[in-house]
């Protein structure tokens, strides 16, 4: 039987790469989504899908903070990340070159990671789009000239388009973390091999609460990888904040877990996982 994984994207995005990786050897049904808020609205409410995949943050453009709100909101359950290196690339219709190219299409993000290239083009209009692999399709499927597109290889073999110049991206350090999301996560299982956890925190507005937080955390000897803030709905000067932790011992983790609890407003497990060994990789 497949798993069936909401993306969002199309056939030939980032987000199916990443589902592919990550679940190597598996049988997969992927299923589409234009954005992200339809993906969480679909992950909640179709029962048929059994996870999503969602982009976090890329070492380029920074941090997808409509995401963690989603993430919150939802109360979904992180079971997993995958770091993917992303290489962009510009294609549009076999026999054209970069000079017969007007116009470029693709999903901000993408747009975003390859700005240094782009800014080498002259009179070229840039167009934000829905999705990368949607921008390569259509460009196919309408047969629009003097169009190009910013997406995978995977996209410009699956929609048949030339590849005009790869690896464009800003930086040959250029990865995407994905999580791995399941629907309405309460507390996550403990196997005792998890070895990172993503929690939220909200704390009282005032001086040393944070602080407070934070020499706990040094206290139990983690790493702390991702410290996040972004406001309370309604409030003008409350946060929550979104800490990665890094850890050898789970029951160590546990116990902390427990002291945050005493010290916050507020302290929510999204998911204690294995953490992606990540090894860079500058080729292009």
């Amino acid at each position: 039987m497949s798993k069936k994984i909401i993306i969002q994207g199309y056939p030939g995005a980032f987000h199916e790469e990443a589902a592919n990786n990550y679940f190597v050897g598996e049988k997969l049904k992927i299923i589409p989504a234009m954005t992200f808020e339809i993906l969480a609205n679909e992950l909640v409410n179709n029962k048929e899908i059994d996870l999503g995949i969602m982009a976090i943050e890329n070492s380029i453009a920074g941090s997808l903070l409509q995401n963690y709100r989603l993430l919150r909101e939802n109360k979904f359950l992180i079971t997993g990340e995958i770091y993917l290196r992303i290489r962009h690339n510009l294609m549009a219709l076999p026999g054209q070159s970069i000079t017969d190219i007007r116009e470029i299409i693709s999903h901000p993000m993408a747009l975003n990671q390859s700005m240094s290239f782009l800014k080498t083009l002259k009179n070229v209009r840039l167009i934000e789009t829905e999705d990368t692999a949607l921008s390569a399709k259509n460009i196919s499927d309408k047969n629009l000239k003097n169009i190009a597109a910013i997406a995978s290889v995977t996209a410009a073999d699956l929609y048949n388009l030339d590849i005009l110049a790869g690896g464009i991206e800003t930086s040959d350090v250029n990865y995407t973390r994905f999580f791995i999301i399941k629907k309405n996560g309460v507390t996550p299982d403990i196997r005792g091999d998890e070895n990172k956890a993503s929690i939220y925190i909200r704390v009282k507005d005032e001086k040393g609460s944070l602080l407070n937080v934070l020499s706990k955390i040094a206290q139990y000897d983690m790493n702390m990888s991702k410290l996040q803030s972004y406001p309370v709905l309604g409030s003008i000067s409350e946060y929550y904040f979104h800490i990665d932790l890094e850890f050898n011992d789970v029951e160590c983790y546990m116990k902390l877990i427990t002291e945050l609890k005493k010290c916050t407003i507020m302290t929510e497990e999204l998911g204690v996982y294995k953490r992606h060994k990540l090894l860079l990789d500058k080729t292009n």
